[in-house]
C-alpha cells in the first residue's frame, strides 16, 4: 500500500475496489483472510468479489481449481457452494445397483468403479450432477491373460494388471501396463510389461498395488508357514527398477509423496517390539535386493506397546499424491493434494480376549511430514508413540472384516454400522476448517447440520484389550451418521462401504451387488 511517513493510508482507500481486489488476489489465503478483518472496506471488497470468494471457498473445502472446465468463476463458485452443502447435508439424489461379477478384485479410484472379470475389466464412471460428470460404462473384454489383481490410475488413464505365469518353482509375475479406456498397451510405457520372479515356496499370494506419478509399487505377500514379503518399485514409463526389499516384517505401504513411502513393519521375531510406521526415500535405494535390517529409513513412528499378536496390517490413502482428474472429466474443482489422511487398519489377537479386534489409526499427511522435517539431519530416527501419536492421530475400533474396500478418500473416512442392518454408515471428516464452520452454524438460526465435532481425547482401552498402555488420541474434525440406500437383497445386508470424492459405494459380496449414492 501507498503509506507515507506519517502512516497515512488514505491513498490505499482511494483506490477503486476493482484494483484492491486485484491486489488481494495475489495474496495467499491466510493473508487474504486477515485482510478481511482489517476494516469494513476490505471486508466488503472480499465479500463481493467472485474470484476472492471462490478462492476462499476452495480453501475451506480443501479443493484445488480444475484446469479442464469451461465454467466461469461465478459458475465454479456456485458449484463449489452446492457441493459443500450436499456433503454437509448428505444430499445424494442419485442411486443405483450394479451387479458384481466374479468378485475377486475391484477398485474405486477417481470416481470410477472397476471390476475384474477373468480376463477383462468392466468400468463405471460414477456421476456427479453438481460437477456435470455423467455416468458412463465401458468394458475391456479380453486382455489376453487371466487377471490375478489390478489397480487403476484415472489421472494417467493407466491400468496395472498382474498375470501369474507358470507354476512353482518357475513362477513369475508379469506386470502389464494398459490404457484404461481401450486395454491396449499404454502409450507412455516403453515396455508393455515388466516381469518379476515370485517365491518358489508358497502357492497362496496377496498383492497390494499403487501408482504415484511415474512410480508403480507392488507388495507381494506370501501366506502360510514362514511367510515372506517383497516390495518392488519401478518407473513404469521406463521399466527401470528403483527399489526391492525382501523381508518377513513388511506388512503394508502407501505413497506419501512420489519419492517417499510409508511402510508398515511388524517384527516377526520379537514379541516385545510394537508395530511401527517407517518413512523411506525411494531415491536412497539401488536395484539390489535388500533385507529390511539394511534399510536406511528416514524416521520410524512407533505404535503404543501391545499385548496382542498382529494378524494383518493394511495402509490406505486415496488419492495418491500426484493424482488429478483426467482431462476427459471436466471437473471445476477437486480434492486438494496438500493434505490427506492415511488409515492403518490392524487386526490383532489380544492375549486376554479370544476374539479378534480391529483398530484403525488415522494419520494426516501433515503429521507425517512434520516428523520427516524433524529428521532431516538424522537417519533412522526413532519416534516413540508419545511424541507423535496422542496429538497427531486418531484411533478408533471397527468390526474385523475380510471385505476389501476403499474406505478413505482425501480427509474423509467411512465405516459401515453393522448394528443398523448395513443401512447406515458413519462418516468422519478431518478437515478442521469444515469443523470450524460447523461451530459457526451451531451459533446461528440456520438449519442444524447432521455433523458433530469430534470430542476431546478419550481412552481406547475400555473398549480395546490390545494395548499395554493407555491410548489417547485426538484430531480436530467432525463425524456424522448417514442413511444409505437399502440392499435390494432381503437375505443379505451391505457388508462394507467405500467413499469417493463425490459418492458413497456399498458392497455386498454375498448378494453379488454394489450400490452407489451420488450427489
Amino acid at each position: 500500500m501507498d503509506i507515507d511517513q506519517h502512516g497515512n493510508v488514505e491513498a490505499a482507500f482511494s483506490l477503486p475496489n476493482e484494483l484492491i481486489a486485484i491486489v488481494f488476489d495475489e495474496l495467499d489465503i491466510v493473508s487474504l483472510l486477515r485482510c478481511k478483518q482489517v476494516c469494513k472496506l476490505f471486508h466488503s471488497v472480499i465479500n463481493t468479489n467472485v474470484q476472492l470468494l471462490y478462492k476462499t471457498e476452495l480453501f475451506f473445502g480443501r479443493f484445488e481449481n480444475g484446469r479442464h472446465c469451461n465454467l466461469d468463476t461465478a459458475g465454479r463458485l456456485r458449484a463449489c457452494r452446492q457441493y459443500q452443502q450436499a456433503w454437509n447435508n448428505f444430499s445424494f439424489p442419485d442411486s443405483r445397483f450394479i451387479n458384481m461379477h466374479d468378485g475377486h478384485a475391484w477398485e474405486l479410484s477417481g470416481g470410477v468403479l472397476c471390476q475384474a472379470t477373468q480376463t477383462g475389466l468392466t468400468c463405471v464412471q460414477l456421476p456427479c450432477k453438481i460437477k456435470d460428470i455423467p455416468e458412463r460404462e465401458w468394458t475391456i473384454k479380453d486382455f489376453g491373460f487371466e487377471i490375478k489383481d489390478f489397480t487403476v490410475d484415472t489421472s494417467q488413464e493407466l491400468i496395472i494388471a498382474l498375470e501369474i505365469v507358470d507354476a512353482i518353482p518357475n513362477r513369475t509375475c508379469n506386470v502389464h501396463l494398459r490404457a484404461l479406456m481401450t486395454g491396449e498397451h499404454h502409450p507412455m510405457a516403453v515396455m508393455p510389461f515388466v516381469t518379476h520372479l515370485l517365491s518358489d515356496m508358497h502357492e497362496e499370494l496377496r498383492f497390494l498395488i499403487q501408482v504415484c506419478g511415474s512410480h508403480t509399487a507392488i507388495l507381494c505377500q506370501e501366506r502360510g508357514d514362514d511367510p515372506n514379503s517383497r516390495l518392488v518399485v519401478w518407473d513404469w514409463k521406463s521399466g527401470q527398477q528403483k527399489l526391492f526389499i525382501q523381508d518377513s516384517d513388511l506388512r503394508s505401504f502407501s505413497f506419501v509423496t512420489e519419492d517417499l513411502l510409508l511402510v508398515g513393519i511388524v517384527a516377526v521375531e520379537s514379541d516385545e517390539t510394537p508395530p511401527r510406521l517407517d518413512i523411506l526415500s525411494i531415491d536412497n535405494f539401488s536395484e539390489d535386493v535388500e533385507g529390511y535390517k539394511d534399510v536406511n529409513y528416514i524416521c520410524s513412528l512407533g505404535y503404543p506397546k501391545m499385548k496382542a499378536d498382529v494378524i494383518d496390517m493394511l495402509i490406505r490413502s486415496e488419492p495418491t499424491p500426484g493424482w488429478s482428474p483426467s482431462q476427459t472429466v471436466q471437473t471445476p474443482f477437486f480434492f486438494a493434494r496438500s493434505d490427506r489422511i492415511f488409515t492403518i487398519t490392524m487386526r490383532v489377537s489380544p492375549e486376554s480376549n479370544p476374539s479378534e479386534e480391529c483398530t484403525i489409526l488415522i494419520i494426516p499427511l501433515s503429521t507425517i511430514m512434520a516428523q520427516v522435517e524433524l529428521s532431516c539431519n538424522t537417519q533412522k530416527r526413532i519416534v516413540p508413540w508419545t511424541e507423535w501419536g496422542p496429538n497427531g492421530s486418531y484411533m478408533l475400533l471397527r468390526n474385523p472384516s475380510d471385505t476389501w474396500v476403499c474406505y478413505v478418500y482425501g480427509m474423509k473416512f467411512i465405516q459401515l454400522l453393522p448394528w443398523k442392518k448395513g443401512n447406515s454408515a458413519r462418516v468422519y471428516d478431518f478437515n478442521k476448517h469444515a469443523a470450524r464452520r460447523d461451530v459457526r452454524n451451531e451459533q446461528t438460526t440456520e438449519p442444524k447440520l447432521p455433523w458433530k465435532r469430534l470430542g476431546m481425547p478419550q481412552s481406547l482401552n475400555s473398549r480395546c484389550s490390545a494395548f499395554a498402555e493407555e491410548v489417547y488420541t485426538y484430531l480436530p474434525g467432525r463425524v456424522a451418521t448417514v442413511e444409505v440406500m437399502p440392499s435390494d437383497a432381503s437375505s443379505h445386508a451391505w457388508e462394507a462401504a467405500m467413499i469417493g470424492e463425490d459418492n458413497i459405494v456399498l458392497v455386498s459380496v454375498h448378494a453379488r451387488k454394489y450400490g452407489y449414492i451420488a450427489m
